[in-house]
């Protein structure tokens, strides 16, 4: 076994003198399972952990300068003082010491929690009504599909325990998230629901069998007969009513106590009211019993419940699954590149220029460089090519992907939070907790349903008390039983989650709330040429000096001035510069233009020609033939300086090998392509007529772009844009729309609303459409709902309904709208590109600036 690291021992830990086989996890208190353990000394004493992932937390603590966490923990185990309640403050320290709290400027926090007990839209509007008016509460979002919640609160107003209470005082459980346990609390929530689904349909099946010779028979049952099988009918609703109708009872209660009204109201009032009146008929009242229905209706419903939970943990799975992929432990080389055991820590504690061990199987814990070792890596999980890609020693690596055979040594370059998997888990969880305006209104109409249902209720109870009151109950009950709003309720919810769960699986991310509805309205897509119709892997071609400079030189002082750039170009040009170069400082980049700079006294510029003529004058006549001989599609850079132009360098892009898919995929769609390029006009339609996009400018800035996005917006056009760099936020930003690559820049990524994470360009038209397929079965839906009842709650209320007929409609609605959100499970067409950009052809080589 590894050797393990040491964690210093904390203030008020528990002291022993060695982790004895059956002591229980110094972490979490759990035993610790017998074999293998994970172990490591705390202030001189041997601790002994139940798994890699608590061992991990302990350091990521220690590394935190948290050592008051245990001292805390271990007086919070101890039997709490009668009438106190540390729980949440337990839940407290445990986030932060865990990283799970985030802290932002103004003294702001984040967190993001994983909820128990919701049942339908109205939950979700409650505890965000309710968290927004408590103290220091900034913001509250909640995810019916995922569970989840993300709650920004101030620092000096309140605290996370207070938020966890706050949760707990509307009749729900909120925990600080953590993908383990939401995969535990989903499993155990079906497992329940499997139960009293199961319970129910028993009781269901017996209680019809009791209610056949009353069906069928001519003459009727004898009364003492009757009575028998009313008693048993009475006897088998028992554990049906207060077992599987339980969670509809809880959820009347907490509906009622927060003075609103839920779902759950009508289905609590028509289950009591109809299992009394027939108790009490059996008891001796005389009378019509309701058994069959009552116990039918809690089936049915637990039933549709159980198929709707099913498609929700579907499409959760599929949104949760980069948060799986987040390592936790790491196999830290503290002595490479001599020879030495390697130490488990916290992946989180990593720090750059750090070495890690990467055995075959295991995941990468940071991103980094392979240091040493030869392998195959799947990225499936941050861009959806499940292909592995060889890596070799100098080969970049991201965190969260799999190494498949050779073991590794990787250089760490970026831990924890500063990862790509970090950004993208960020991103997830932002897109887990918003909901699109959609949504919204669904809820609020569901919650005005209920309120209109009751006062119906009400008023056909007191017509029917005039007409006829022996079947005062009986309509009643029909009534709020066939009108349940389940189908209302799901009709929104299960089509958004199972759409943003199937984008998911194609490795696109909806950022932001309402992506998806104004996806569907898209009627133009302008696209960037640099990084986005090209692959982004720039290559120097030639380069023209005109000064007494060489190559070598003229590239050394290009390399200075663009080596904090994230541009293409610039790592082009570092790739193709000698190792020795000089030192730039007071370096200033003009987006969409070029970089300023001054090198041993003397100010530089390199970018667009017009940008660097600013400077250094009019271009020579040279340079205008370089310029006129490198061809349309070559991007051409120019470097000068106060006194003159130096050179001119001529480089060369790859179009991606689905870009011409792409674009004949948009105009399937019906959407309009056009190319906005910061290169020359010539380079801009070169590519263009490439890939059969008409409409391609070129020689546009950053702000040039955003105002010919405003000026088709002004014509009545649907704008989304997809691009890559520091260039293209103005133009992301006007956009309706915005798109980023997964190899963007960070700014252009959280700027945008969608991310395609796979950088297949291809999945801007399969967005688009998917997108609408999702708006379409969502007005279906809502239609589906409302016809439903609007012929079913007259029918219901004027007696033509029986109760038993009432709970097969209500059931078989909120099945049909569930079963039409699985239309949207998955995403139409879309295969995915080829890999092999080689067979591309090369006479349209471009790249912008």
């Amino acid at each position: 076994m590894p050797a393990s690291p040491t964690v210093p021992a904390t203030a008020g830990a528990p002291q022993a003198s060695s982790a004895s086989p059956g002591a229980a996890c110094f972490h979490c208190g759990l035993p610790n399972p017998p074999g293998r353990r994970h172990e490591a000394s705390v202030g001189g004493a041997m601790r002994a952990f139940c798994c890699a992932g608590c061992l991990a937390v302990a350091q990521t603590i220690h590394a935190a300068g948290l050592e008051g966490f245990y001292a805390a923990r271990t007086a919070a185990l101890a039997p709490p003082a009668e009438g106190a309640d540390d729980e949440w403050t337990r839940h407290d320290e445990a986030a932060r010491a865990a990283g799970l709290v985030r802290e932002g400027p103004e003294g702001r926090c984040e967190a993001a929690l994983l909820l128990e007990g919701l049942t339908c839209g109205a939950c979700v509007w409650l505890i965000e009504s309710w968290l927004a008016r408590q103290p220091g509460v900034e913001s509250a979002r909640v995810n019916f599909a995922t569970r989840r919640a993300r709650v920004v609160w101030r620092a000096d107003a309140t605290r996370l325990a207070d938020v966890l209470r706050a949760v707990a005082a509307v009749g729900y459980r909120a925990h600080p998230y953590d993908p383990a346990k939401r995969e535990a609390l989903a499993g155990r929530e079906r497992r329940a629901l499997l139960l009293r689904m199961a319970v129910a349909l028993l009781m269901m099946m017996q209680v019809m069998m009791l209610a056949v010779p009353t069906y069928v028979s001519d003459d009727g049952v004898a009364p003492e007969h009757q009575a028998l099988l009313d008693w048993a009918s009475f006897t088998l609703t028992l554990p049906a009513l207060f077992y599987s109708a339980l969670p509809f009872f809880r959820g009347a209660w907490r509906d009622l106590a927060t003075r609103r009204l839920g779902m759950d109201v009508p289905v609590a009032l028509g289950l009591a009211a109809a299992f009394a009146a027939s108790a009490w008929s059996t008891l001796g009242a005389g009378g019509p019993v309701y058994y069959d229905s009552v116990t039918m209706f809690i089936a049915l419903l637990l039933v549709a419940r159980y198929v709707e939970l099913a498609a929700r943990h579907r499409a959760a799975e599929a949104i949760e699954g980069v948060a799986r992929a987040r390592p936790a432990v790491a196999e830290r080389l503290p002595a490479w590149p001599a020879r030495g055991d390697p130490q488990a820590v916290a992946a989180a504690s990593l720090v750059a220029g750090e070495h890690v061990l990467v055995r075959p199987g295991a995941t990468v814990p940071a991103d980094g460089v392979v240091a040493d070792g030869r392998s195959h890596v799947e990225e499936a999980v941050l861009t959806g090519e499940s292909w592995p890609q060889a890596k070799a020693p100098g080969d970049a690596v991201l965190a969260g992907a799999v190494n498949r055979d050779g073991a590794l040594v990787v250089r760490v370059t970026a831990a924890g939070e500063a990862t790509r998997l970090a950004a993208v888990l960020r991103l997830v969880d932002q897109a887990a907790t918003d909901r699109p305006r959609v949504a919204r209104v669904a809820d609020r109409v569901a919650a005005w349903f209920v309120a209109a249902l009751l006062a119906v209720a009400a008023g056909t109870a007191l017509a029917w008390w005039q007409v006829d009151p022996s079947r005062v109950l009986a309509v009643t009950f029909a009534l709020l039983v066939v009108s349940c709003p389940c189908a209302l309720s799901l009709a929104t919810p299960a089509a958004l989650a199972a759409a943003a769960g199937a984008l998911s699986r194609r490795q696109v991310v909806l950022a932001r709330a309402d992506a998806l509805e104004a996806l569907a309205k898209v009627t133009h897509v302008v696209l960037d040429k640099t990084g986005t119709l090209t692959l982004g892997r720039v290559r120097v071609q030639s380069v023209a000096p005109f000064a007494d400079l060489d190559e070598a030189r003229v590239l050394a002082i290009a390399a200075a001035l663009e080596h904090r750039s994230e541009h293409p170009i610039g790592a082009a040009l570092d790739a193709a510069a000698p190792t020795a170069r000089p030192h730039a400082t007071d370096l200033r980049t003009v987006a969409g233009q070029g970089i300023e700079g001054a090198i041993d006294g003397v100010r530089y510029r390199i970018g667009r020609p017009a940008f660097v003529g600013e400077l250094a004058g009019v271009l020579p006549p040279a340079a205008h033939a370089f310029v006129a001989g490198a061809g349309e599609a070559a991007t051409i850079v120019v470097l000068g300086s106060a006194q003159r132009t130096l050179a001119a360098i001529a480089l060369g892009d790859t179009p991606r090998v689905d870009a011409a898919e792409a674009v004949a995929a948009l105009r399937a769609c019906g959407v309009v392509p056009i190319l906005m390029s910061g290169d020359r006009a010539e380079a801009a339609r070169a590519a263009g007529s490439a890939l059969g996009i008409e409409d391609a400018r070129g020689d546009l800035s950053p702000e040039a772009k955003r105002d010919a996005i405003r000026a088709l917006q002004a014509r009545g056009a649907v704008v989304a844009m997809v691009g890559d760099g520091v260039n293209d936020a103005p133009g992301l930003a006007q956009a309706q729309v915005s798109v980023s690559l997964g190899s963007a820049t960070p700014l252009a990524q959280w700027a945008a609303d969608v991310v395609i994470l796979s950088d297949a360009l291809v999945r801007v038209a399969e967005s688009i459409g998917h997108a609408r397929r999702t708006l379409r079965v969502v007005r279906q839906n809502l239609a589906w709902a409302s016809a439903y009842n609007a012929v079913a709650i007259p029918s219901a209320a004027l007696g033509l309904v029986t109760p038993l007929v009432a709970a097969i409609g209500m059931s078989a609605s909120s099945l049909v709208v569930v079963g039409n959100a699985l239309r949207v499970a998955h995403v139409r067409g879309g295969a995915t590109p080829a890999r092999d950009a080689a067979t591309v052809p090369r006479a349209h080589e471009a790249r912008v600036i």
